[in-house]
């Protein structure tokens, strides 16, 4: 029986480097371009009119931008100018230095995107795991932006440190083999989204093509096993996990959530909005933790409420 799941293993590993040969450029969709920034080379992609307002969209865990497409669509439709970023190691992104997943790191980079496009203060809008890094730049640039918009977002406000990795997790090499079996392995990319969704029918086989789509980039398992350890830990160095910092927030904060969400429960919502002072938080019905993939029209109708909202500066 060990012998058996080594051999499985090995095979996914062996399947990912096989699998894992094609450049960015060669498998991006045409419609997006990539972006030199100080340490990262990155892949966005724009919709509406240039002078509407910007709505800068970031994604989630093992998501990319071609997940927002719908909501860009949307969105244009309602004269905003969207720029869907892929956050490093996800979608088409590539770093060219160090391996730095951290909050402060990532904020970093959506900041320097923000600055290089230039044009009038846009909206930032984080889901899940790329709540944080969106935060995280609000906290640290709030003059820079227009509002801040969170969806169903990973930030551990006042969260403990956590635990050391597993022994099992702390070796680069290990982790690969984890993620070549789970993460970057299309035979499990329904079952993964089916675990983060609450209507499981809403795992269709149009999203499962999107985010399998990068799998193929070059070094994919490599990258996302380095940035593993900055999910599974608390980084105590972002301000968007102390709760003074979000209380000083002058930053009107729209906030979505479902109320079916496990991933983030809805009381990590309700406890933000009590803590942040220009805080609106709306909650959608039998919704889990990806509303743009289970309920479009409803999440899309919530957000360019967030945005329209009188909340605004």
């Amino acid at each position: 029986m060990v012998l058996a799941l080594l051999l499985a293993l090995a095979g996914f590993r062996a399947a990912a480097e096989f699998r894992e040969t094609r450049a960015p450029d060669e498998i991006a969709p045409a419609g997006g371009r990539f972006i030199e920034l100080s340490d990262a080379r990155v892949f966005v992609q724009e919709r509406g009119p240039i002078g509407g307002v910007p709505v800068v969209l970031v994604h989630g865990t093992g998501a990319w931008s071609g997940l927002w497409q719908e909501t860009a669509t949307a969105l244009d439709k309602k004269g905003y100018r969207t720029i869907a970023i892929d956050l490093p190691p996800f979608g088409f992104s590539e770093l060219v230095g160090s391996a730095d997943y951290s909050r402060a790191a990532q904020a970093r980079r959506i900041f320097e995107l923000i600055t290089l496009l230039g044009g009038p203060q846009p909206i930032l809008v984080g889901h899940s795991y790329g709540g944080g890094p969106a935060a995280e730049v609000a906290l640290r640039h709030h003059d820079s932006l227009r509002k801040l918009v969170l969806v169903d977002a990973a930030l551990n406000v006042g969260g403990n440190p956590g635990k050391p990795l597993p022994v099992l997790l702390r070796s680069q090499a290990s982790r690969e083999v984890l993620v070549s079996a789970t993460a970057s392995n299309p035979l499990m990319t329904k079952t993964l989204l089916s675990t983060f969704i609450s209507r499981k029918d809403r795992a269709l086989p149009e999203y499962v093509e999107i985010l399998s789509r990068p799998i193929t980039k070059r070094g994919y398992t490599p990258s996302v096993a380095a940035w593993l350890p900055s999910l599974l830990s608390v980084d105590q160095d972002a301000l968007s996990v102390r709760k003074g910092s979000w209380q000083a927030l002058n930053l009107p904060v729209e906030i979505i959530w479902g109320d079916q969400d496990t991933v983030t429960p809805v009381t990590q919502a309700e406890n933000l909005a009590n803590i942040v002072p220009q805080a609106r938080m709306t909650v959608l019905p039998r919704v889990g933790h990806i509303p743009q993939v289970e309920a479009p029209e409803q999440f899309q109708a919530a957000l360019i409420g967030a945005l329209e909202s009188r909340s605004d500066r």
